[in-house]
């Protein structure tokens, strides 16, 4: 009898400290993960709004646990996985979720067509979020959705402070205005001229999420756009010069832009994750990465470079860059976000898990 309680007690001890072991171990790393972009981290917000520019349908989320979303990609995309590297929920799409429920570890706001200026993609692609408008929703959040889910502002501004900020946006602006002939962008401006007016509202955007309590952001370059298979020039075997002119100076401009407000906003600590010449380098070696096709799309495309709906896509999803003629594949998004994690590349000298220790 003796034995045998000691024996139960050595058990539940051990179950006690093993409860506490796995607790811990499932702490998040951050409480929360804002997102903010276009349709490299959107999640279904489309799906509610008259815009020509949705993805919910197949073969969209092809390789997604719960499906077709909402997301251009065949499975996950940058905000899925650093959700779930973080220890948290996929952040909801924002005009999707219920706000009756009680979530605090972010919220996608994100839309397709989405460009820092409001006037982007306006033309062709009806109603969606412009970079003003998923501003606006987090303001929103902030102000009149999480205080009733903390017990006083001190907290939630502690809550604010340690959450992450990811923000993917900025290619519309060219494709979808600059380069537009619908749109007098570029008679307004020349290129360098644009591109620091769009990094400059882009900061002023930044800024915004600043002053409601964002201090920790990840902030993407446009990658290489010029070698996506709607816009590679396949005679001449080469990615178009003219989008990689355009959009190096952006990114070039976004870098000044990001040190600026690291030395002029207090407490604010930004991450730029460089993906321009790791998607180039994707494209002129997949095999460097495990990957073999870097110039055909995964699924048929139409005119606007996305999948023809219902229309089964290619079997090797794993060994395959891009799944449309714009998006990468699970395959590759899971590279950038790795890369920038807890990598010493795409994120130069200061990856996720150091942007979290700071």
């Amino acid at each position: 009898m003796g034995r045998t309680f000691i024996f139960m007690h050595f058990v539940v001890v051990c179950l006690f400290f093993f409860c506490i072991v796995e607790s811990e171990a499932k702490q998040p790393l951050a409480p929360a993960l804002y997102v903010f972009g276009d349709s490299f981290v959107a999640s279904g917000n489309d799906n509610t709004l008259n815009t020509d520019t949705k993805a919910n349908y197949a073969p969209y989320g092809i390789d997604f646990p719960n499906g077709t979303t909402g997301r251009v990609t065949n499975g996950l995309t940058l905000a899925d996985f650093y959700a779930q590297w973080l220890g948290l929920q996929v952040p909801p799409p924002y005009l999707l979720f219920n706000q009756t429920e009680k979530h605090t570890e972010g919220f996608n706001y994100a839309s397709g067509p989405a460009g820092i200026r409001p006037e982007t993609s306006t033309v062709d692609h009806g109603v969606f979020l412009s970079m003003d408008k998923q501003v606006e929703l987090f303001k929103k959040t902030a102000q009149e959705y999480l205080p009733t889910l903390f017990g006083n502002l001190d907290e939630l501004k502690d809550y604010l402070s340690k959450s992450i900020f990811l923000v993917v946006i900025g290619r519309n602006d060219y494709t979808q205005n600059f380069l537009s002939p619908k749109y007098n962008s570029s008679s307004k401006w020349n290129m360098k001229q644009f591109s620091e007016i769009i990094v400059d509202e882009l900061g002023s955007k930044i800024l915004d999420l600043y002053t409601v309590g964002a201090r920790k952001f990840l902030v993407f370059e446009i990658d290489a756009m010029g070698c996506e298979p709607a816009f590679y020039e396949k005679q001449k075997n080469k990615c178009s010069d003219k989008l990689t002119s355009y959009i190096s100076t952006y990114n070039h401009k976004l870098e000044v832009e990001l040190q600026i407000l690291a030395k002029t906003v207090r407490g604010a600590i930004f991450a730029l994750a460089k993906r321009y010449q790791l998607m180039y380098d994707l494209v002129a070696n997949p095999t460097r990465y495990g990957l073999k096709d870097s110039l055909n799309p995964c699924c048929s495309v139409s005119q606007s470079g996305l999948c023809v709906p219902n229309q089964a896509p290619c079997q090797d999803r794993k060994l395959q860059v891009f799944f449309d003629a714009i998006h990468p594949t699970e395959a590759v998004y899971s590279i950038i976000a790795n890369q920038c994690f807890n990598g010493t590349g795409l994120c130069g000298s200061l990856n996720i898990q150091e942007l979290l220790s700071k």
